[in-house]
């Protein structure tokens, strides 16, 4: 049984499509074959391009060898090959072969594999790997036995999908089992082009159904180039002003195959005519990286070029910017390998209806401001201002001091504390194992509260890995002397003058413009309730 790794090539990328298995592979040789019907004529040229490397390499752990005096290791790289297909109407398919994926997968259709996915119906799904960009859990594996639902939650995207199709009676084109991403996986009983040209042919068919059998939700690619361009340079000012986070996630899917980053192989970052050999990527490696050759991180980032190895062989070559996942959330756009997208109206919607089951409060005795925050500065002045640590300054410096100390969040905090009725546990540390972590801000009644000043997702979505970093502990009976909790509460104090209140004065979460804090919320509130416990969310203002 042959197994057929099927990818779609983007129109917009054929021309260097082709530029790259030109000067990376050799053309063997080009078969045209004629699938004419009485209705129409369909001919398909089918072109064989081969790599096969006659370098030996010496393997990664040859040090290991060598502490031992024994002799190193060599091994030659396994071959590849890329099948491409082109239609007399010129749409281009490729069927890749070896590590050839790695090729191929950056030129493709990424909207191919799931639009098929769509029009068939299930039998049985054996895995799911959903990406949920903007959260500490980027992409999460899911395997199941005996079930055949499509399970995602609001704010995830399929990376990829295995599953066994309902095929119909006497259907002998492949075997039920299908892999799909930006590739589709087939296994065939037999291995001939006769059978891949069939195979496209049902493809092409089932796709010109306008009906979905299933519902498998994925974001839109963004096509106008201004806008792109307006984009980019909204990412590189948010990396410029420190409000962006750049993460790599530890795994990948390219085509139907993951990758885990960490585990599969070594890396070389460059830039410029600096290199370096990693064996870990991730956000550390490529900021140290940066530090050591005096390179400006915030600048130049996205620029930094890795290359991957597999066996010894470099198999792919991108810039950072084309490995990242990113919100840009007043636009509710993503980016993703390089390719911004849009969130389709079916997602808000998902995620809309789902944040609306979050009790959420708003107290106008509670809102914040700098006059506030002074006058309490002002009141620590007066009964602190005698103390010796203050010896030979003058008022303002003693203020300076006391503000600085006292900054807005912990002010908040101890006014709450001070004024109305609330413990606060703002800075107080607990042993949780070998690490020391703050449990809560506030607590009172049984309401454990996480407090965060921010007017952006990048500030505020801190308070959230909080609050379930501490509700885990405790719910593991981990953080002893914690008092009772029955409720969990994330206190928002807004940096804005725009409130998102409806008539009755209730907020209303969706209003919030930062997508990707209302995707950690979303997860957070379903994390709360899985525990047992109430999810609240209370807003105030700072102005």
């Amino acid at each position: 049984m042959s197994a057929i790794n099927l990818y779609k090539i983007d129109n917009d990328k054929s021309r260097e499509f082709y530029k790259s298995l030109n000067e990376k592979m050799e053309e063997i040789e080009t078969i045209e074959c004629d699938k004419s019907t009485s209705e129409e004529s369909h001919i398909f040229s089918c072109t064989l391009y081969l790599s096969i490397p006659d370098e030996e390499k010496s393997i990664a752990w040859n040090w290991l060898l060598r502490e031992f005096n024994a002799d190193s290791i060599k091994t030659v790289s396994s071959p590849k090959a890329v099948l491409v297909i082109e239609h007399n109407y010129g749409i281009i398919y490729a069927i890749t072969f070896g590590h050839a994926f790695f090729l191929v997968d950056k030129y493709c259709d990424r909207d191919f594999g799931f639009a098929f996915g769509r029009k068939l119906e299930y039998e049985e799904i054996k895995t799911t790997t959903l990406t949920t960009p903007g959260l500490r859990r980027n992409k999460v594996v899911n395997t199941y036995i005996n079930y055949s639902e499509l399970e995602f939650e609001s704010g995830e995207s399929f990376a990829k999908l295995k599953a066994k199709e309902i095929l119909p009676d006497g259907f002998s084109l492949y075997k039920p089992s299908l892999e799909i991403g930006t590739s589709i996986r087939f296994n065939t009983e037999s291995d001939s082009l006769d059978r891949i040209i069939e195979l496209i042919s049902h493809v092409e068919e089932a796709l010109k159904n306008p009906e979905d059998k299933c519902k498998i939700p994925v974001f839109s690619k963004i096509t106008d180039k201004d806008y792109i361009a307006k984009l980019e340079k909204m990412l590189r000012d948010q990396i410029r002003q420190g409000q962006a986070v750049i993460n790599i996630s530890e795994l990948d899917i390219v085509g139907v195959t993951e990758v885990f980053n960490n585990n599969d192989g070594t890396f070389m970052l460059k830039y410029k005519r600096h290199e370096k050999e990693i064996s870990v990527l991730n956000a550390e490696s490529i900021r140290e990286f940066c530090e050591e050759n005096s390179i400006d991180y915030e600048s130049n980032v996205l620029d930094i070029r890795v290359v991957s190895f597999y066996n010894g062989e470099p198999v792919e070559n991108r810039l950072v910017h084309d490995m990242i996942d990113y919100i840009i959330d007043d636009e509710q756009i993503l980016l993703s390998k390089g390719i911004w997208y849009k969130y389709n109206d079916d997602y808000l919607e998902y995620l809309r209806d789902s944040l609306a089951e979050i009790e959420t409060v708003y107290d106008r005795q509670f809102d914040f401001s700098e006059s506030i925050h002074d006058r309490y500065v002002e009141d620590l002045f007066n009964t602190e201002k005698h103390d010796p640590q203050y010896a030979g300054l003058n008022d303002e410096q003693i203020k300076k001091i006391i503000k600085n100390k006292h900054y807005a969040e912990r002010a908040f905090n101890e006014l709450r504390s001070r004024d109305d009725g609330f413990i606060c546990y703002d800075r107080a540390l607990k042993e949780a194992g070998k690490e020391r972590i703050e449990v809560m801000d506030l607590y009172k009644d049984g309401f454990m509260y996480a407090v965060k000043i921010g007017n952006s997702s990048s500030k505020l979505c801190y308070v959230v890995d909080q609050s379930l970093t501490a509700l885990k502990l405790y719910k593991k009976g981990l953080l002893p002397g914690t008092p009772s909790i029955t409720t969990a509460v994330i206190w928002l104090v807004l940096e804005t003058n725009t409130h998102i209140e409806d008539d009755n004065g209730t907020p209303v979460l969706d209003n919030l413009k930062m997508l990707m804090l209302k995707n950690r919320l979303d997860q957070w509130k379903k994390a709360v309730r899985l525990m047992g416990l109430k999810p609240i969310i209370q807003i105030n203002y700072r102005n």
